[in-house]
């Protein structure tokens, strides 16, 4: 999984600076006078989880084994058996889109919910999306294992060279919008992150552009220090009650303090004028809420068919690829495991899940 794409823009509008951190998290966008707004994006447009409890419960199955601080996929797929939530993740990470060509090549999703809210109060629910104008292009799993081997900074050195030599290349912003009243009628609850909208539905609809035309002066100092928060939000931007949104929007800051400092908002590349630790994390004078505090799952969890939606529109080579890559993996956990696995696969697509175990056996 590669999280890009955390543009910080600091208005809505206008031909002002930017910065860019892939691999790590995306894109800053413009800054102005206004503040700082964070979009913190994925290259997969679902996320793993749908409750931010589990957050750290995903992050911790991608680390090394505490006991010989080595790789081991049984912690992955062990999570991954736990999470049915995961499936439609798990298959777009495992076709093509899991393995990017390059970094002018890649797409970014905010994968979250967000909200607009107009001058008369209007409350729109809005994904947030960035195309580069080049094409999104992938590779499959046997030229990125070669290109690891060859160049690990492959990625990385390519966006650099292409600076370097004074080009230039574009992303494209792009927004979905969905009236909140349209989430009674849905099949999915627009809130999950674990789903993305039908593009059919909720068109995807330009709004700016980011160019990149020059490499940082001091990776440190520019990148590696940058303090990315989806909680960094602009008058008329607000977060929407999306669980793992809701849980972001804490995690960031806790962990800028572990990595930054406590200070971290006052490194030049994290300044904001007229901001104060008092300021609160809205755009406005927020909502009225009141009711008691439970814990609840999202009503409608249906959590295969969008994966089998995905498989289904992936083209023949795209669909061998997948299934020769879940079988590599799957091929070298435990049986109670893989039979897990490819219970979640058969729901999402018999043919999938067939596809998969016929290829294990013949592994």
């Amino acid at each position: 999984m590669n999280e890009n794409n955390g543009t910080r823009p600091n208005k809505w509008s206008g031909d002002t600076p930017a910065a860019f951190h892939s691999q790590t998290v995306g894109e800053r966008g413009p800054v102005t006078d206004h503040g700082v707004f964070d979009l913190v994006c994925n290259h997969i447009p679902v996320f793993s989880v749908r409750d931010a409890i589990r957050f750290p419960e995903f992050i911790n199955a991608l680390l090394p084994s505490p006991v010989n601080n080595l790789i081991d996929p049984e912690r992955f797929w062990s999570f991954v058996a736990r999470a049915p939530e995961s499936t439609s993740f798990l298959v777009r990470l495992y076709s093509d889109a899991g393995t990017v060509k390059s970094l002018r090549h890649i797409p970014g999703h905010s994968v979250n919910t967000y909200v607009w809210k107009n001058a008369q109060g209007v409350r729109t629910f809005v994904k947030y999306h960035w195309m580069p104008l080049a094409g999104v292009q992938y590779i499959d799993r046997q030229e990125a294992a070669r290109l690891a081997c060859e160049n690990p900074d492959y990625a990385g050195k390519d966006l650099f060279d292409t600076l370097n030599a004074g080009k230039t290349f574009e992303y494209g912003l792009y927004v979905q919008l969905m009236n909140p009243q349209d989430e009674s009628f849905l099949p999915y609850d627009p809130l999950d992150s674990t789903k993305v909208w039908n593009e059919r539905q909720y068109p995807l609809l330009p709004v700016g552009r980011l160019i990149l035309n020059r490499n940082p002066d001091n990776y440190i100092e520019q990148v590696e220090k940058l303090a990315f928060s989806p909680s960094n939000l602009l008058e008329g931007a607000e977060l929407s009650d999306d669980k793992i949104l809701q849980g972001r929007a804490n995690l960031y800051w806790d962990s800028q303090r572990r990595r930054l400092g406590p200070d971290f908002r006052k490194i030049p590349i994290n300044h904001q004028q007229n901001w104060t630790p008092d300021s609160l994390v809205t755009s406005g004078s927020g909502r009225f809420v009141e009711g008691r505090l439970v814990r609840s799952d999202v009503p409608k969890q249906d959590d295969f068919a969008q994966a089998g939606q995905y498989y289904g529109a992936l083209t023949t080579l795209q669909q061998e690829h997948l299934v020769d890559n879940l079988a590599v993996d799957l091929a070298g956990i435990s049986p109670e495991m893989q039979n897990i696995v490819l219970g979640y696969l058969y729901q999402a697509s018999s043919e999938l899940g067939e596809r998969v175990a016929r290829k294990i056996q013949t592994s």
